[in-house]
Order: structure tokens, then C-alpha cells, then sequence
């Protein structure tokens, strides 16, 4: 049995995504209110500004979820290997519900719910590597797919 784990997900593109960007996003959500504030010693938001503002406090919140969902995915064996950079957790396969791309990023974001809860929740998104590539075509999900459960047909998981 090989130990060392495989991972699927880019180690790049998941630290930018889970780390880097969303650290940079907050810090310009919180630091810009902040440096107006003690500059001028008020907040105000001209009328033709109110929707942007608005639009962007509105956007954080699926961005703090997504960001709380993603996770590093590999495999060792036959088990799952999920890590968020402070911790990780091997999940059986059998214990995968589904593995699906997801309709809104196709082929650089991939979808894996599981039968029961996980140290990581019961849904988690990972990145494939080469996910910006393989986007014009698509099936990055499947290479995990064929992993899991190899004696399933292509594209019938039930």
C-alpha cells in the first residue's frame, strides 16, 4: 500500500484561493472603512456608490462560505485525504455520496458530498489541478470519479 497521499487538488491555486485572496479581499473590506474613518472621522457613501457597497458586503458572504468549503483533496489507498492546511482527515471511499462539477464554475471547481459527517462537514469543494486548462473541456471530476468507484460506468454513479 503506497503512503504517501496523491493530491488531486492544485497546491497553488487551492492556497490563492483559500488563503491568499480571501485574506486580501477582508482586509480591504475591514481596512478601507477604517482608514476613511481616521482620516475624516466619518463614513459616508455618495447615492451612485450605495449599490456597489452594497453588492460587495452582499458577495462576502458566499465568498466566506466557499472559502470555508474548500479544501485540499488527495487520496492514499483507498481513502479520501482532505486538508485545509491545519489539519487533515482520510475518509473512506465509501463513505463519498457524490462527485460532481459544479454548474457555476465547470472544470475548476469540483463538488464531493459524503454519507456522513466528516471532520470537514458534509460537503467540500476542491480545486483540480490544472482546473483553468481542463475548463474548456471539462471532466475534471471524473478522474476522482474513476478512482472511487472504478467498476462504475462512465457517467452512471447510482
Amino acid at each position: 500500500m503506497d503512503d504517501e497521499t496523491q493530491w488531486l487538488s492544485g497546491a497553488l491555486l487551492t492556497f490563492l484561493n483559500k488563503i491568499v485572496l480571501p485574506v486580501l479581499w477582508f482586509a480591504i473590506l475591514l481596512g478601507v472603512p477604517l482608514w476613511v474613518i481616521a482620516t475624516t472621522g466619518q463614513i459616508s457613501v455618495a447615492s451612485g456608490f450605495r449599490f456597489i457597497v452594497a453588492f460587495t458586503l452582499i458577495a462576502s458572504v458566499p465568498l466566506a462560505w466557499l472559502t470555508f468549503h474548500l479544501q485540499r483533496v488527495g487520496y492514499r489507498g483507498k481513502n479520501l485525504v482532505i486538508g485545509n492546511y491545519l489539519r487533515e482527515a482520510e475518509i473512506p471511499f465509501q463513505d463519498v455520496e457524490a462527485v460532481e462539477p459544479v454548474w457555476w464554475y465547470r472544470g475548476r471547481l469540483v463538488r464531493i458530498r459524503f454519507k456522513r459527517q466528516t471532520p470537514f462537514g458534509s460537503l467540500i469543494y476542491y480545486m483540480p489541478k490544472w482546473g483553468p486548462m481542463r475548463a474548456m473541456i471539462g471532466g475534471s471530476e471524473k478522474d476522482l470519479q474513476r478512482l472511487i468507484w472504478p467498476d462504475v460506468s462512465r457517467g452512471n454513479l447510482s
